[in-house]
């Protein structure tokens, strides 16, 4: 199959055995399907269009596809695309991906590419850019290629990664003028999972990555220009902190937190990243990943414990947290770890749900409407 290409994909709607509540199999099992990662924007404004990875070509690609009809145009062709890393901009005229070691700018109209920045020789993309709320800039972070530990596709790598002591660094690149600066420089640490903050895209948060119990600290602020670098949340060896990402007026952002040692549920917290403020905000269940709306009237959340499978909707003002439905994921690999990573994550307007799971033989990308 080639760039450019049309293909079709059959809803199918049942009931939530667990909820009663509708859900939308956007997708169809026999292939890999899912959608990005969960704090890149992947719906269209007017809630039409969902970008998406699948391998239904025989290889890791990006689709454009109509919520309406199901019908997908196929963006990407080739190998080395990065099926997680992919972002809309803010107007839907783009979309912003990574191949190889290149940040690539797709125009959806025409569908050229653009090469917005490509990581020199001898350090390794970890083809995670991040994009400023004006789209004028992103944030990713780089290996030195020296430490990279291959991918076998799970999660053996996982730790001897982390137990390598990498030398990383932060790019910062200004896609209008064309240039990059590197931000900061570790000799002895993963840095993964940078993230502007909205509205303010001097400010990077990012984190020290690697095993929960073996990381310093995972929370971390730094400015553009390199300057107050500033550790926003201090933890001990018994602490679990996931998964991080700015509320959308860039106000705050938000994590869940557990205290292993203490054995008590997880608890969903917001920092303020001037004063570094933490609040305390409401217990939840054990969620992998959560997000809020964009007008943080809701958040959503996915149970990782075997108990716990379920989406979760949790209403901010009453602090409130009630089962959506069931994901009943099995979380294991596809050849990359994240395949069957529910990453649920909420339409522009707030009035869905998409999320994946393989529950029913492979990931496949669900939708679940909200009431108005």
């Amino acid at each position: 199959m080639a760039k450019g290409e049309k293909v079709g994909n059959r809803f199918h709607r049942y009931s939530d055995a667990y909820t009663g509540q509708e859900v939308i199999r956007l997708t169809e099992p026999g292939h890999v399907n899912h959608h990005p990662y969960f704090y890149y924007k992947m719906v269209t404004n007017d809630n039409r269009y969902l970008i998406y990875a699948s391998d239904r070509d025989g290889q890791r690609n990006l689709y454009q596809m109509n919520l309406n009809n199901g019908s997908a145009l196929q963006l990407t062709e080739g190998a080395g695309i990065h099926d997680f890393s992919c972002s809309l901009t803010s107007d839907d005229r783009y979309v912003i991906f990574c191949r190889e070691q290149q940040v690539v700018r797709l125009d959806l109209e025409s569908l050229r590419e653009e090469c917005l920045y490509e990581t020199p020789s001898g350090w390794k993309s970890n083809a995670n850019p991040a994009l400023s709320s004006d789209d004028r800039y992103l944030v990713l972070t780089e290996m030195n290629e020296r430490d990279v530990i291959p991918s076998q596709g799970d999660w053996s790598t996982f730790e001897p990664q982390w137990a390598t002591k990498p030398h990383c660094r932060i790019v910062y690149v200004d896609i209008r003028q064309k240039t990059s600066h590197i931000v900061h420089e570790e000799l002895n640490c993963w840095l993964g999972h940078p993230q502007l903050r909205p509205n303010d895209s001097s400010t990077i948060l990012f984190c020290h990555e690697g095993p929960w119990n073996r990381i310093d600290a995972r929370l971390w602020l730094i400015q553009s220009d390199g300057s107050n670098l500033r550790c926003a949340r201090p933890q001990t060896r018994q602490e679990l902190i996931t998964h991080e990402y700015w509320l959308a007026d860039g106000s705050r952002f938000a994590f869940v937190y557990r205290d292993h040692e203490q054995g008590k549920r997880e608890s969903i917290r917001f920092i303020d990243p001037a004063s570094l403020e933490e609040e305390v905000w409401m217990e939840c269940s054990k969620y992998c990943h959560f997000i809020s709306n964009a007008r943080h009237t809701l958040i959503v959340g996915d149970g990782q414990s075997k108990d716990e499978p379920f989406i979760y909707l949790v209403d901010v003002e009453k602090r409130k947290e009630e089962r959506l439905c069931s994901h009943g994921t099995s979380w294991k690999s596809y050849g990359n770890t994240q395949d069957a990573h529910p990453h649920p994550a909420f339409s522009p307007d707030g009035t869905f749900i998409v999320f994946t799971s393989d529950w029913e033989g492979s990931p496949c990308i669900y939708r679940v409407n909200l009431p108005s």
